[in-house]
């Protein structure tokens, strides 16, 4: 098992009781794990033996926070959203600094320059994003005080023409659905915008992790560098002090 399926496996388990919030915190936490055996030399297979079964540790901490498991159904366009949201995450996920790799530090620079680069990108898109929503969020309070407000007119219009009762009443049922469709989309383009910027900042604070494991690794192996060269030299001058005492 590597280090992702155990990660994945873990989060699965946790969906049982926890809210997607608290599982990324859990989660990271995990991978810290990983982080810091990497940095010590073990290998994955080491750090997951030392972890246990994630579905062990998911129960441990379900039981700890003493939440009960609840089966729950999601729709069409809730499973859309977790599927947009998975390729999305699994796209992020390719930009990690992989401890493994002997050349970690330089593949660290390159992601930290493009996590510059990304967010540079992404925040005019971003802001323009939210302007819109707030946008058409204002649109739609004002169709709603509109349909309020031309109520007592309508009421009031029928009264003195009664033959457009009916067409008045239909448009009335049709404006109300139309209202109840459009409100519907909005809060779920809201919801995918939520989500997409929590996996964001995940993936963010997620490759801090790695990027500071990194320079923690770099640092060490810098220090044992000094000591190896260290040893070395005093190998050579005892070398050559023993040659010259048999002289």
């Amino acid at each position: 098992m590597k280090k992702e399926d155990f990660l994945e496996i873990l989060r699965d388990y946790l969906k049982k009781g926890f809210s997607e919030d608290e599982i990324n915190e859990i989660v990271r936490d995990y991978e810290e794990y990983f982080v810091d055996g990497l940095i010590e030399g073990k290998t994955e297979m080491e750090i997951i033996s030392s972890l246990g079964s994630p579905k062990e540790i998911a129960n441990e901490l379900l039981s700890e926070s003493n939440i009960k498991n609840e089966s729950k159904i999601k729709g069409k366009d809730e499973s859309f959203f977790i599927e947009l949201k998975g390729k999305f995450k699994s796209g992020l996920n390719k930009f990690k600094v992989n401890l493994n790799d002997k050349e970690h530090v330089k593949s660290r620079k390159k992601i930290e320059i493009l996590q510059v680069l990304l967010t540079i990108i992404l925040l005019p898109f971003a802001f323009s994003i939210v302007c819109s929503t707030i946008g058409v969020g204002v649109v739609l309070i004002g169709s709603l005080l509109a349909l309020v407000a031309g109520t007592p007119f309508a009421i009031s219009l029928i009264n003195v023409m009664p033959e457009v009762k009916l067409l008045m009443v239909f448009l009335f049922i049709a404006y109300i659905g139309f209202e109840i469709l459009i409100w519907q989309l909005f809060i779920a383009v809201v919801k995918l915008e939520k989500k997409l910027f929590k996996i964001y900042i995940t993936w963010i604070k997620t490759n801090q992790l790695y990027i500071d494991g990194s320079i923690k690794k770099e640092e060490i192996e810098k220090s044992e560098m000094k000591i190896d060269e260290k040893d070395l030299e005093d190998d050579k001058n005892y070398k050559k002090d023993g040659g010259e005492l048999d002289e």
